[in-house]
């Protein structure tokens, strides 16, 4: 998941003119996604990314599958349909609604509690030292693992060569940050000026 995604897990959208929330993909329609409700009917339709605007803008809504809907799917569909009933666009823009504090408004605080309760834990001053906010980003996507090394490009469907350019062996995070022969010199630069520990994975450089 990435960040975008992770931070919409925790709100919700009311929706307006349905130009700025996703029907499938975005949490509007009852307490989760969509696409979680329905992943069966998710995983058919052609145009995941449509918006609430595109795909009521018709009398039979704007959606297609790829495949007839049968049985349990076309059941959930007629559920969706019914539920869509009650809903009215107006010409006021949407509103996200921030789910983890009572004002309904993001806060830094909120976000950093959410997580540090669901077990990402990630140096208690991270965002506190005085780096530049790239850093501190970059340091929070290598803890979650979503850093573009090229196990995770392939993830996304990505053809290149999938060896590290330094040493030619496959490319991870674990690799690229502790275990190439060509990087280990600059980790046991930092193992003695900062840390004073040599890490054995990534996490560990979190947890002290």
């Amino acid at each position: 998941m990435n960040v975008k995604e992770c931070f919409m897990d925790f709100g919700l959208f009311k929706v307006k003119d349905g130009s700025q929330t996703r029907f499938w993909i975005d949490t509007w329609l009852g307490n989760k996604p969509l696409k979680d409700k329905f992943p069966a009917l998710f995983n058919i339709v052609r145009r995941k990314q449509d918006s609430v605007a595109q795909v009521l803008s018709s009398t039979l809504l704007n959606i297609s599958f790829r495949r007839n809907l049968v049985g349990a799917n076309l059941t959930n569909w007629h559920r969706i349909v019914a539920s869509l009933q009650v809903i009215h666009l107006t010409q006021e823009k949407d509103v996200f609604v921030w789910g983890l504090h009572a004002s309904g408004s993001y806060t830094v605080k909120s976000m950093y509690v959410q997580l540090i309760n669901n077990g990402v834990r990630v140096s208690q001053d991270l965002w506190q030292i005085k780096v530049p906010m790239k850093i501190k980003v970059f340091l929070w996507y290598l803890k979650k693992g979503v850093i573009l090394t090229k196990d995770n490009l392939v993830r996304r469907n990505w053809n290149g060569d999938r060896n590290c350019c330094f040493c030619h062996s496959p490319e991870t995070i674990q690799h690229l940050f502790l275990h190439c022969t060509f990087c280990q010199i600059t980790v046991a630069c930092c193992t003695y000026t900062f840390w004073n520990f040599t890490p054995c994975d990534i996490n560990d450089l979190f947890i002290r």
